[in-house]
């Protein structure tokens, strides 16, 4: 009995001092290369820090719309981890058998129609106002960026109880992605285009409205109503074997990580509706 307690002692010890040994001895950080959608930038910022310290990665972000990144995957770019503003790229991807497990759902957004104050935009008048003759409406380039096909998909609901609404909201978006093509990137941004008095509503990511709110004040947001919305799912694509891109995925999936979801403005994937 004695040597059985002394034995069990020893093992302990040793165990504690090799983990001793180990925490005096700063082990390298693994490293994951993320490739994510513009509108996760505040999501991966935080996985960063919170998943990097827990599970000792160093995360290496690049971000863009979500179809330029995917394209920069298919003409070679490495990444371990692609996070998208849509199923459908990581679903491409993973056809082409670029991934090594199927694609993973991981947030949900709504689309916001964003204008001033003043104009007095409202879940009853929206459409009517986008449908004005001078309303210039702004959208994210589609196939680019999955927001601008989420509010292509707006415009078809519209067209379904507004026969040929659809095309006249795609032409004045047309019309304003052509008259801001020769603006500088740092001025292409919607708050800066209001700013200019270059358009007057703006069909965006509910998650950012804030910031913009904050940065203009005059400007306010209403989310597209339900019924209408295409209800944005955004998407994992693990393209690697990299061990530390997985527990990262499967962190961002953790009571944890959904947290950070939520922190962002997102909605966590197994949240009902909104």
């Amino acid at each position: 009995m004695a040597k059985s307690r002394f034995r069990t002692l020893l093992v302990q010890v040793i165990f504690l001092l090799a983990v001793s040994a180990a925490a005096g001895r700063p082990l390298r950080a693994d490293t994951v290369d993320v490739f994510a959608a513009g509108s996760l930038r505040g999501v991966v910022g935080d996985l960063a820090k919170e998943a990097g310290a827990a599970l000792n990665i160093e995360v290496h972000a690049s971000f863009g719309g979500s179809g330029t990144m995917r394209e920069r995957i298919e003409k070679g770019e490495k990444a371990d981890l692609l996070l998208s503003a849509d199923l459908g790229g990581p679903r491409k991807l993973e056809s082409q058998g670029r991934t090594v497990v199927p694609t993973i759902a991981f947030a949900r957004n709504r689309l916001c129609i964003i204008s001033r104050k003043s104009a007095g935009v409202t879940a009853a008048n929206f459409v009517d106002r986008m449908l004005a003759p001078k309303a210039r409406v702004k959208t994210s380039t589609p196939i680019v960026d999955p927001a601008g096909d989420y509010a292509w998909t707006l415009f078809d609901e519209i067209g379904h109880i507004r026969p040929g609404a659809d095309a006249i909201l795609k032409g004045k978006a047309q019309a304003v992605m052509n008259a801001t093509a020769s603006l500088a990137p740092a001025s292409q941004g919607a708050v800066a285009l209001f700013s200019s008095n270059q358009i007057d509503v703006s069909i965006t990511y509910c998650s950012g409205s804030a910031a913009m709110e904050k940065e203009m004040p005059e400007l306010a947001s209403l989310k597209v109503p339900a019924q209408l919305d295409p209800h944005p799912i955004y998407g994992i694509a693990v393209l690697t074997t990299n061990p530390a891109a997985m527990r990262l995925a499967l962190f961002l999936l953790s009571e944890k990580g959904q947290d950070i979801v939520g922190k962002e403005n997102l909605i966590p994937i197994l949240e009902p509706h909104r």
